[in-house]
């Protein structure tokens, strides 16, 4: 009897009272005098996502966080305050010493595919005023996005367009044309607020492209829309579509991926317009959307189609850097 009582001794202090200890001590060692130590827990998110979602920090003053998990491996990214961390596993404690230089507010989501609600976890970090009783200096007001300054409603249906290219445009094929750009395809900022369809028809009206074919000129207009992002660029885009988008619309851009085939999509608005994720690769919807508009779906998402907003997680450089990879699924590379 006695030894079973020692081995049921033995067994609650592996099991239960060292893992208590052991964490304890991490604890106690995270611990710095002077510092805010903010405590964060990862959990699934129908358990609850980032707990809590929303921290307060004052510029210029060090602060901790302490990441653990209970469940599942999960991932952090900061942008705004250029911090990453790739996993988070369960049972054991991230620790992030960070000093926020400006006030502000900054996002906060799980990078790791935690499961089909994973984009539910998000939170934000409000920074506010300056340590040491300073002077903080004012934020910037940020310019509107092109999508507003044009005065389109992102909501609105837009059903497939009827100007369709007789194969799919080639952006490698319009660049070997070596021809010169009418200036709304040549200026990106007069590019982005056109469809393809719409620069296709105006430039089929100019008599200097009289001498190209229908085929010539959609490759031509592939190329236009490529031509401006640099490499590095779409390198970045690519890894965060990897990140963000694949599991929903497919590793192809197809709207197969395999979260995305329960989500409504725009057919939860208009019974017309097909269900669940868009699909980069199809024509007849990609080229009847301008770049305005695809930015203002990332920076806002769709409503209530199941897709999350990245404004808040993206820069703007890398807003336009993604509407240039997603119109590479069906220009090319």
């Amino acid at each position: 009897m006695k030894r079973e009582w020692f081995a049921l001794s033995v067994v609650l202090v592996v099991a239960v009272l060292f893992p208590a200890m052991l964490f304890g001590y991490q604890a106690w060692r995270s611990r710095a005098p002077g510092m805010q130590v903010i405590d964060v827990v990862a959990r699934l998110p129908e358990e609850g996502g980032f707990v809590p979602d929303r921290l307060r920090l004052v510029a210029g003053e060090p602060a901790r966080l302490r990441l653990t998990s209970p469940d599942v491996v999960h991932g952090l990214t900061i942008p705004g305050l250029g911090i990453d961390i790739e996993t988070i596993e369960p049972g054991r404690v991230v620790t992030i010493d960070l000093t926020p230089a400006a006030p502000g507010r900054y996002a906060f989501a799980c990078t790791r595919w935690c499961g089909v609600d994973h984009w539910r976890m998000r939170g934000v970090i409000e920074v506010t005023g300056v340590a040491g009783g300073g002077t903080a200096s004012a934020m910037p007001t940020a310019e509107p996005p092109l999508y507003q300054q044009l005065g389109l409603d992102i909501d609105a249906m837009r059903h497939e367009t009827h100007v369709m290219p007789e194969v799919q445009p080639s952006a490698a094929r319009g660049a070997a044309l070596e021809v010169s750009l009418p200036p709304d395809l040549a200026a990106a900022n007069r590019r982005r607020a056109l469809a393809p369809t719409d620069a296709f028809a105006q430039s089929r009206a100019e008599a200097a492209m009289t001498s190209l074919s229908d085929r010539d000129l959609w490759d031509l207009v592939a190329w236009a829309w490529l031509r401006d992002t640099q490499p590095e660029a779409l390198e970045r885009a690519e890894r965060l579509y990897a990140r963000d988008c694949a599991a929903c619309h497919g590793p192809e851009g197809r709207g197969d991926g395999s979260a995305g085939q329960d989500l409504p999509g725009m057919q939860k608005m208009d019974p017309a317009m097909p269900a669940g994720p868009a699909d980069f690769t199809a024509a007849a919807r990609m080229l009847g959307a301008s770049d305005a508009l695809l930015q203002g779906k990332l920076l806002r998402g769709g409503m209530g189609t199941g897709m999350p907003e990245f404004g808040s997680l993206y820069t703007s450089e890398e807003q336009w850097a993604m509407v240039a990879y997603l119109r590479g699924f069906l220009f090319g590379r």
